[in-house]
């Protein structure tokens, strides 16, 4: 009858050793969906700093550097602490709840008073910002590969929920990246209103962020649960005899120093002539979407860095069509399809690399380390992201932009337009080039064997000796 069958079916599906529950994976993505909204919201954050607060962006960027040298000791930090808890909840689960304390700082951050002296303006924008990624986004960050690797049974399964993760994340990521804009238009340069608009965003983007904590047990074991708490000493071993993870490093502060030194709110504003228009960009990603499921059968015959290569040509060209566009909207929305598309691998998939990193870890003879390899990964993300921005607001000053005038001089508008255009196409084509040089992918079965032989052997010496 047809309900056995049915029944059947899912009996199978469920002994499937790389399944993941439908509800697991909406509750993985939906804090994966909150992550990635502070992102978008941090976007714009130079924006309201210069338009705002009135602040100059030299200014800004001398900010900026300054809270990523404190990011230089957090995100190491974190990675040791996170490898050295042990609780009821789990090792890395624990850190879930630095997503509330994340996007309370970023309200507080975009609620500095516009009426405030210059000074007290600067150290609030230093320390609110310093709160919300040296310390909550850190934790948030840094506990993402050791959780992966606890939640989930290989790597299969773990591409098959960053996919679905990246579904849903594209889809909610266009939903927010059309209301932002519009809600910024009606914000325009009045504090008050950007605090509330903000706040209208912080309070589901918190309880989003909240579910895997509350729904995803951490249900793996590793070699290093039941090991000593792990030392600096054997950190710096570990990566130092780790070339690999230097790669992924160079690679991620790239990826985000592209996402922090685009100027499309800059460009919207200034060139388009309307900041709302940014949104009708996003909509079109939605056709891009569905292309996010295509690679974990891509990965059966495609290497993943070859994918996340091709990935990244398509970012260049989009930039180059955004550098023809002006202010044509068919074209800015061409060209914003494209991005869509070559943004995905890379994005949604980098984790698999890092997991990796560990992996090649154990084969040398040290610890996972699952935490630290996130670390570094974190800091790469910091530095790209304090790099961009401080880069972004230098380049701006040196061009004469002023944030107090509705019309930028010329020499303005045209560092807006490299900003948008052509620096995003060279940042893509080095990340196409390291991602090309990262070889641990070719090494993996040689390595995945010996493991399974070593724990093998080890498991045969344990039974013979019981004592």
């Amino acid at each position: 009858s047809p309900a056995p069958t049915r029944a059947r079916k899912k009996a199978l599906t469920r002994s499937d050793p790389d399944y993941v529950s439908f509800g697991t994976k909406m509750a993985w993505s939906a804090r994966a969906l909150s992550m990635a909204a502070n992102v978008m919201v941090l976007g714009y954050f130079s924006l309201y700093v210069t338009d705002t607060l009135g602040l100059s962006p030299a200014l800004l960027g001398t900010l900026l550097l300054a809270s990523k040298v404190v990011d230089g000791f957090t995100d190491l930090i974190a990675g040791w602490l996170i490898d050295r808890t042990r609780t009821r909840f789990g090792r890395a689960r624990p850190y879930e709840l630095a997503m509330l304390g994340m996007w309370v700082s970023i309200w507080a951050l975009f609620s500095i008073p516009a009426g405030a002296s210059t000074g007290l303006k600067a150290a609030l924008v230093l320390l609110l910002y310093t709160m919300v990624n040296s310390v909550f986004a850190t934790l948030a960050n840094t506990n993402q590969t050791l959780y992966t690797a606890l939640a989930f049974p290989s790597r299969v399964a773990i591409g098959k929920v960053s996919a679905f993760a990246g579904l849903v994340i594209s889809l909610g990521a266009i939903i927010i990246s059309v209301i932002i804009p519009v809600g910024l238009e009606w914000a325009g340069k009045d504090p008050g209103r950007w605090s509330t608009f903000i706040l209208f965003l912080a309070v589901p983007m918190a309880v989003l962020g909240m579910m895997r904590f509350l729904f995803v047990k951490e249900v793996n074991t590793t070699p290093d649960d039941e090991a000593e708490k792990v030392t600096f000493p054997e950190i710096f071993a570990t990566l130092r005899d780790n070339p690999w993870i230097w790669v992924i490093f160079v690679i991620t502060i790239l990826q985000n120093l592209l996402l922090n030194v685009g100027a499309g709110a800059y460009y919207f504003r200034y060139i388009v002539g309307n900041l709302g228009l940014q949104s009708l960009t996003a909509v079109v990603g939605l056709v891009a979407v569905p292309a996010v499921l295509l690679i974990p059968p891509l990965m059966k015959r495609f290497k993943l860095t070859t994918i996340m290569v091709a990935g990244q040509l398509l970012c260049a060209a989009a930039s180059m069509i955004f550098y023809v566009a002006g202010a044509n909207i068919p074209l800015l929305v061409l060209g914003s399809l494209v991005n869509a598309v070559g943004v995905l691998p890379l994005s949604y998939m980098i984790g698999i690399l890092i997991i990796d990193c560990a992996t090649y870890n154990e084969w040398k003879g040290h610890r996972r380390l699952e935490s630290i390899m996130g670390a570094v990964q974190s800091a790469a993300a910091k530095i790209g992201q304090g790099v961009g921005l401080a880069a972004a607001g230098a380049f701006l000053a040196a061009f004469a932009y002023d944030g107090t005038l509705d019309a930028q001089p010329d020499t303005a508008v045209f560092a807006i337009r490299g900003l948008f255009t052509w620096v995003p196409a060279i940042i893509a084509l080095l990340m196409a080039l390291g991602l090309h040089l990262y070889k641990l992918e070719d090494h993996l079965p040689q390595i995945n064997e010996e493991l399974a032989a070593r724990r093998a052997a080890a498991e045969t010496a344990g039974a013979a000796d019981p004592a």
